[in-house]
């Protein structure tokens, strides 16, 4: 096999497999970057047997055929490689020659025949996919990935859950136990109505599909495997295994107090107050009295922080315990200038956070005892 490339079209086809390959592991194929020729250029893929993801790219192929090689080490070499062209030519016993202006490097491969399939999508799953703009699934991953449990041995929660909500409308939920975070969007397409458990290492690898390429992304679900594609990029996972919490019983149908905020001005104080607190709870006091709300955390360790913040306010007073991260991940999320509105119904009753102007986002956060 031997093809030229442009240096960024293939850097494009190799960025998307660097976070798929595996640094360590005992089926040495699984580091390679697997290139086939095609008609008009080239396909770049890397699978790691639970996800997978090729690329077309647009490449001269003087001569046919597939090689394999180091997926990190040839995007490192592309990356140092000035602009222009860059040849891949296949040797003998499998090693790859990589040669641009006065570079040449000679890199060990493996046999193409080794390299593992996985699933592609049919022509009709993606008659029936969803079509989802590339900017409304980038939000709805930012809004909800960092509330994605990082347990391994909590395969349930290891991941973010989609499903419809009603016809033509996308969910995505998340949550680690601590807190949940759920945001509704509208799509066109068939939504599957039974919900499925997306891996957080492909919810990644998918965000990195919207930074590239062209177009909305379309994503179909058929036989335990969930297809994503947009443009040249196609992208291909395992679904989690496991019972996703009933998250609808998580969020409280009523709330007795409600506290509205300045997004920017809470974030700032949480940020601060923070930064004396415990680094394992990181916990901060809440306590609200009218139209004020101190902010506050002491550690023995460190010292004691407070700050004083404006709110909106009607009950009786309260004070309330929670860890700081967990609100600082949500206010991040949200817009700068908007309000954010905290109801809960006591201290020991789980929080509810969502933007003033906003029905479709919400962020649930348990309480800490203080």
């Amino acid at each position: 096999m031997e093809f030229s490339i442009a240096r960024e079209e293939l850097l494009r086809g190799l960025y998307l497999t660097q976070g798929i390959v595996e640094r360590r592991t005992t089926i040495p194929i699984l580091a390679n970057v697997l290139i086939e020729s095609t008609a008009d250029g080239v396909i770049v893929a890397a699978t790691d047997q639970e996800i997978g993801v090729r690329r077309h790219c647009a490449a001269k192929v003087k001569k046919k055929g597939a090689l394999t090689t180091g997926a990190r080490k040839l995007y490192e070499i592309a990356r140092e490689l000035p602009e222009g062209d860059i040849v891949l030519r296949a040797l003998e016993n499998n090693w790859i020659e990589v040669s641009a202006g006065r570079s040449r490097f000679k890199m060990v491969g493996l046999d193409p025949k080794e390299f593992p399939a996985m699933p592609a999508a049919s022509k009709d799953e993606d008659k029936h996919a969803a079509v989802i703009p590339a900017a409304t699934l980038m939000e709805m991953v930012e809004r909800t990935l960092f509330a994605v449990s990082t347990d391994e041995t909590r395969v349930n929660l290891s991941g973010v859950y989609v499903e419809r909500a009603q016809k033509d409308q996308l969910r995505l939920v998340a949550t680690d136990g601590h807190r949940l975070a759920m945001i509704t969007r509208p799509v066109e397409g068939l939504v599957p109505a039974a919900g499925v458990l997306l891996p957080r290492k492909g919810i990644q690898e998918i965000t990195k599909m919207l930074e590239t390429g062209d177009g909305p992304l379309a994503m179909a679900v058929h036989a335990g495997i969930v297809h994503v594609s947009r443009g040249s990029a196609e992208l291909s996972m395992r679904l989690l295994e496991g019972d996703f919490p009933d998250y609808k019983q998580v969020v409280p149908a009523e709330s007795e107090r409600r506290v509205v905020i300045s997004t920017a001005a809470f974030l700032a104080a949480l940020r601060r107050v923070s930064l004396v607190s415990s680094e394992r709870t990181c916990g901060v006091r809440l306590d609200v009295d009218g139209s004020r709300m101190n902010v506050s955390s002491i550690n023995p360790d460190i010292g004691e922080a407070s700050e004083e913040i404006e709110v909106e306010y009607e009950a009786a007073p309260i004070t309330v315990g929670f860890n700081a991260r967990y609100i600082i991940d949500v206010l991040q999320v949200l817009a700068s200038d908007s309000r954010v509105e905290m109801a809960f119904n006591d201290e020991v009753s789980p929080a509810v956070l969502r933007s003033e102007s906003e029905a479709d986002y919400s962020c649930v956060v348990m309480p800490m005892r203080l």
